[in-house]
């Protein structure tokens, strides 16, 4: 049976960094110890056992703060009354959040307007909020009338029946929204919270009495867009 490892090594993002052992002796699931890096604080390491027979193999987990920038640190682990150096591998998170993920309006076609969003940085690498996007909506009934019409197309084979959705989809897209960033635009560091002042230009392609939807993305962060298209007065 193996010896616990002159050094442990961890790996995995700020949120769980973990490392997988086989030691000489039992380590219970319930035991627990602390994880020391250069300049912090002591912070909790727990441990879960995978086998209770031979090899006797254990997982060893922590966290850091979500901001923790990605890189290789150096430290030491206390564990059963023994110290071991480690070696922890911190990856790249990027994990960007509207505070307000949903956006709905009543527009005319062609119509722009203009909002403040809030972006929030929770992950620990720096993200780039474009300056200009585009997006497209789409009839929020198409698909199902796009599904239908191809169930009860009576002429023509299989191949057919879908031309014919295809057909349908087609028609229920809206055309691009135009997203302009005017302020707020640029990078955004790990923990930053920015308010993003944008405009959105829908297109003359709208059908008015219908509601149209689709998603701004920015990085990992989704904005629901959903718009009520009025008649002309």
């Amino acid at each position: 049976m193996k010896q616990a490892p002159e050094i442990l090594r961890f790996r995995g993002t700020p949120s769980r960094l973990l490392t997988t052992v086989e030691y000489a002796e039992r380590v219970p699931p319930s035991q627990s110890g602390r994880v020391t890096l250069a300049g912090r604080t002591a912070l909790p390491l727990f441990v879960r056992r995978l086998r209770s027979e031979e090899p006797l193999m254990s997982v060893l987990s922590f966290r850091l703060p979500k901001s923790t920038p990605p890189g290789i640190y150096q430290g030491r682990v206390e564990l059963g009354g023994q110290r071991m150096p480690i070696e922890v591998e911190v990856e790249p998170r990027t994990n960007l959040r509207f505070l307000r993920p949903a956006l709905f309006r009543r527009i005319k076609r062609g119509a722009s307007i203009t909002e403040e969003l809030v972006l929030v940085n929770r992950g620990n690498v720096t993200v780039k909020i474009p300056k200009e996007d585009r997006f497209c909506v789409f009839d929020e009934s198409g698909v199902a009338r796009a599904i239908y019409r191809g169930l009860v197309e009576e002429d023509g084979d299989g191949e057919q029946r879908i031309d014919r959705m295809m057909d349908e989809l087609a028609k229920s897209h809206g055309g691009l929204v135009r997203a302009t960033v005017s302020g707020g635009w640029g990078a955004l560091a790990p923990e930053e919270v920015r308010t993003l002042k944008v405009e959105f230009l829908f297109s003359g392609r709208l059908i008015a009495d219908r509601t149209y939807r689709g998603t701004w993305s920015v990085s990992e962060a989704s904005l629901d867009v959903k718009v009520d298209v009025t008649r002309e007065s």
